[in-house]
This record gives structure tokens, C-alpha cells and sequence, in this order.
């Protein structure tokens, strides 16, 4: 894991709000599954988990020091007999994994929790301190593409799960179709497999949850 920036799921619900309007720019239900799979990449570059014909498996049982991915590490092996994917992302994206995320954000002080009472009830949202910050996750990868410099894995898997999420509408909307196509071609040539295929479950996951919405 990287120290210099933040865990990857952090990062993917940083670049899904649009920090000067404090909004999510995803609905709930893509947001939460581009979590699920975020958290479960984390666990894999951890080297806690292997992806393996459509199944997880978990390669190293103790825990992460991060509270975070160690209860999604915890609850795999609670739930030991469910291997498949989708279903962990499908899962992980009921909620947990938002919550996590939001909470872990929450502890390093990158957002602070609001509450909003109306007639309707208290509707809670999480703000983030700094918007430098907030915007930092989309603009690293721009300026990366714009530049034609190569990417950490972390920031692959994000950039993946950037396109797979619908997200590249507002993070990348700004590049060339040069610097778009440098962009993708790193994914294609070095994004290890697992992790590949991990992105492509997401971008299945979303893509169900869009036609399910439309039926």
C-alpha cells in the first residue's frame, strides 16, 4: 500500500463528489459498488486475497491494521462458504461498504459528519474538510495522463473503477483523446489480471444495477 496518498476506496469516494457542491455525482447504489470492489482491491494489494476463476480467496487470514479492510477480511472468513464475486461485491455495496469508507474518512479527518434536520427527518451527510484534498484523487490521474506519466497499481485500480463506475463523465471529461488513449492503454498492458478482472465484475455489477433501474 502506498503512503503517499490515500486507500483506494477513499479515493474513488473523494472523485464521486463533487466537493465544491458537497453531492455525490454517482447514485447510492453505483457509489456502493465501486466501494465493494475498491475495499476488496485493497485486500488484494494487502495480499490477503487472491481473485481466482471468479472467486475470492483469502491467502493470508490476519488482519489488515486498517479497521476498514480488516472487517471486510473478517467477514469473508465468517462467511467462508461464499466465494463468488459478484456476490461479495453485491453484498459489500448494501451499505457496508459506503459506512466504511465514509467512517475511515471520517477518523483521518479528511470529512466531517453534518446532519440536516427537516420535516422529512435527519438526512446525514459527510463534507470534506479540505477541497484541495477532496478534488486531489481525479486531478492526480489527469495530470498523470496529461503528462504520459506511468501509474502506481492503486491509482489503475481506481482508474478503472473511475470508468467502470460512469465516473470518467466528470474526472476525465477534460483530457485529449491522445491522453485518453495513453490512459487506457496502461490499463489494458498493466493492470495485473486479478485485479482486472475484479474491475470487470464492478463494471457487470453497474451495469445490471443500471438496467434494473430502467426495467
Amino acid at each position: 500500500m502506498s503512503s503517499s496518498q490515500l486507500p483506494l476506496a477513499d479515493d474513488l469516494y473523494l472523485a464521486a463528489h463533487d466537493s465544491a457542491r458537497s453531492r455525490c455525482l454517482l447514485t447510492p447504489a453505483t457509489l456502493g459498488l465501486g466501494l465493494a470492489a475498491a475495499l476488496l482491491a485493497e485486500l488484494v494489494l494487502w495480499r490477503r486475497l487472491d481473485v481466482r476463476d471468479n472467486h475470492v480467496v483469502v491467502i493470508d487470514d490476519q488482519p489488515t491494521p486498517d479497521p476498514a479492510t480488516a472487517a471486510v477480511l473478517g467477514q469473508l472468513l465468517r462467511e467462508s462458504h461464499h466465494r463468488r464475486i459478484r456476490d461479495w461485491i453485491s453484498f459489500l455495496a448494501t451499505g457496508v461498504a459506503t459506512d466504511l469508507v465514509e467512517r475511515r474518512l471520517a477518523r483521518a479527518g479528511v470529512v466531517q459528519r453534518q446532519e440536516k434536520r427537516s420535516l422529512l427527518g435527519t438526512k446525514v451527510r459527510f463534507v470534506p474538510v479540505d477541497t484541495s484534498v477532496a478534488g486531489w484523487p481525479g486531478t492526480r490521474i489527469r495530470i498523470a495522463a496529461g503528462r504520459g506519466e506511468m501509474l502506481d497499481t492503486s491509482d489503475l485500480v481506481l482508474t478503472g473503477l473511475v470508468l467502470a463506475t460512469g465516473l470518467d463523465q466528470h474526472v476525465l471529461v477534460t483530457l485529449e483523446a491522445h491522453e485518453r488513449d495513453q490512459l487506457f492503454g496502461q490499463l489494458r498492458r498493466r493492470l495485473p489480471t486479478m485485479l482486472h478482472h475484479l474491475v470487470g465484475h464492478a463494471e457487470a455489477a453497474v451495469g445490471d444495477a443500471v438496467m434494473a433501474r430502467r426495467a
